[in-house]
């Protein structure tokens, strides 16, 4: 007999991949669970005599490895997405359907909202300021852009912001610093928003009065979140990293988290401009919902063009957010408080300005994206202990995109998750979902390919430097974002100690053939702290147990 925390359940499939960082050890098909903790893994003939007395679950001939984890998303503001109209590409260029999808769409807070947009005209012409006041005359609409960095607003919507003055031009004591309001040449607003000016609207979590914001009903995000939660379990992730959470994202994440017995780890990156709401929330945590940092920014978006890029091209507008000092001065607060601090920053010139807050202050943290890294940056980043937490997905899914707006030659070095890994750096895996797709199965095969998704053939390669094995591609789903999160000996594994958060497989994922088979399915139950939160056979479970 061994020793345990608790009594023990083994969980039986055909085969045991306990460390996707690792080789392919001793043979396993079963892993035994204690408390919610692993506490041995190996033959089941071996464990049955460790612990005579363990109840044993079948779980089919399939592999068992360790849960995946999405180190950045926004499962919060996807909530309230889902509860809004996202156009498909084809039908953001028909103004009909758009001016249909306008009239059918429920009120949030008095606003019409759309979003997920990604067109920048419509069949007649570009989107301005003329066609979004045809498209909502007498009510205030915002569309949001699917990088939720810019978007629209209407001249209705643009009052109720306090953007205008009397004739109609904006006033421009009105727009905060950290934002803009696009004009035209003798000073009209052509309806286009960005930053700060978009997040009063749409984001609580940045919003100067979140009272404000364009947000769905509560019970309406807590049913759409429940949603996104089946769907990301359903794909054998067992813990996410919120990286931009309010008051009120957060009250959502406990409506769904409490007293249940299974279902996803959440972590969240609070806004750092609030550390009195952290040290709250920090009060009010738990093992399956937890403050992990403070999130700031240093520039804009990648998918948006205002990321801060040397040599930028002429259609990139670079925008700075922040400077070092300020940096390094919230770096100091979040090591007070005891948590990391994570700082969106995209080009190379904002990852200038990390380095050198971290100069000042003598503190790392962890760079949110991270999108363009130089070679001299890359050593610096290791030495003064900066995660990087690059997208997953962006090259599959935006790489048309970023490859018109930054050409071939800049994209060659774009999203570096072979070179910081090789540098030592610790990288983590993400989707930035609403952003990109929630499923973790696509964008671990970009990691692996670097290849555009072209319909449903595969388009070309982008960046063959930075690609990696499919094994080291998992392993940043697994070993970085779970070291992102937790300081134990081994997080991201099936060690024996370790957090008893796996998924089973159809297939081992560790090849290029077993990747294609997993972008479709291939998910046949996934467990967390040792009670089963998704069976293939009977759906999601919140009790422990088969629903």
């Amino acid at each position: 007999m061994v020793d345990t925390p608790g009594p023990v359940v083994v969980f039986r499939a055909g085969h045991v991949v306990t460390d996707f960082a690792a080789g392919r050890g001793e043979p396993a098909d079963s892993v035994a669970v204690a408390a919610g903790q692993v506490v041995a893994v190996g033959l089941l003939a071996t464990l049955r005599r460790a612990f005579d007395a363990a109840a044993v679950v079948e779980l089919g001939g399939g592999w068992i490895v360790p849960g995946l984890e999405d180190a950045h998303c926004h499962p919060t503001i996807a909530a309230d997405e889902l509860c809004h109209l996202s156009l498909s590409a084809t039908d953001q260029g028909d103004v009909e359907r758009v001016a249909q999808a306008v009239q059918s769409s429920s009120r949030s807070n008095g606003w019409i909202k759309l979003v997920g947009w990604l067109a920048a005209r419509t069949e007649q012409g570009p989107i301005d300021l003329a066609l979004l006041d045809w498209l909502a005359p007498d009510e205030p609409l915002v569309i949001v852009h699917a990088n939720g960095h810019w978007g629209y607003l209407n001249t209705v919507g643009l009052r109720r912001a306090g953007l205008l003055d009397e004739h109609g031009k904006v006033r421009g004591a009105a727009v905060p610093g950290n934002g803009w309001v696009e004009t035209t040449a003798a000073g009209d607003p052509t309806g286009r928003v960005y930053e700060q000016v978009l997040f009063d609207v749409m984001e609580p979590a940045l919003a100067r009065d979140p009272a404000a914001v364009a947000l769905a009903t509560f019970a309406d995000r807590r049913d759409a979140l429940r949603t996104i939660e089946r769907r990301y379990v359903a794909r054998g992730v067992t813990a996410m990293t919120e990286a931009l959470c309010s008051e009120t994202g957060w009250e959502l994440l406990e409506s769904v988290t409490r007293g249940r017995a299974a279902g996803p780890r959440y972590s969240a990156l609070i806004p750092a401009h609030d550390v009195a709401l952290a040290k709250k929330l920090q009060q009010r945590g738990n093992e399956r919902l937890s403050v992990l940092g403070l999130k700031t920014f240093v520039d804009g978006a990648l998918n948006g063009g205002t990321c801060m890029l040397s040599a930028a091209p002429a259609e990139v507008v670079p925008q700075q957010l922040r400077d070092s000092e300020q940096i390094a001065a919230e770096q100091a607060a979040a090591h007070r408080l005891e948590l990391q601090l994570a700082v969106h920053a995209n080009g190379d010139n904002a990852v200038d300005v990390l380095l050198e807050a971290g100069e000042r202050s003598g503190l790392g943290g962890r760079i949110e994206h991270g999108s363009f890294i130089r070679d001299d940056q890359l050593p610096l980043l290791r030495a003064q202990g900066w995660a990087v937490v690059p997208f997953g997905s962006y090259i599959r899914e935006h790489g048309r995109r970023l490859l018109e707006l930054y050409g071939a030659a800049r994209m060659e070095s774009a999203i570096r998750h072979r070179s910081l890994t090789e540098a030592g750096v610790l990288v983590a895996g993400s989707s930035d979902y609403p952003c990109a797709g929630y499923d973790p199965w696509p964008a671990v095969w970009s990691c692996a390919t670097r290849r555009v998704a072209d319909g449903d053939a595969h388009g070309e390669v982008v960046g063959a430097r930075e690609a990696l094995s499919p094994a080291a591609a998992l392993a940043l789903y697994t070993r970085g974002s779970a070291r992102l999160r937790r300081t134990s000996a081994a997080p991201g594994t099936l060690a024996p100690g370790e957090q008893a958060d796996f998924a089973v497989l159809d297939v081992d994922p560790r090849s290029l053939a077993g990747l294609e088979q997993m972008q479709t399915g291939g998910v046949a139950a996934t467990v967390v702290a040792g009670a089963l939160a998704y069976d293939r056979s009977v759906g999601v479970s919140e009790t422990g147990a088969p629903a």
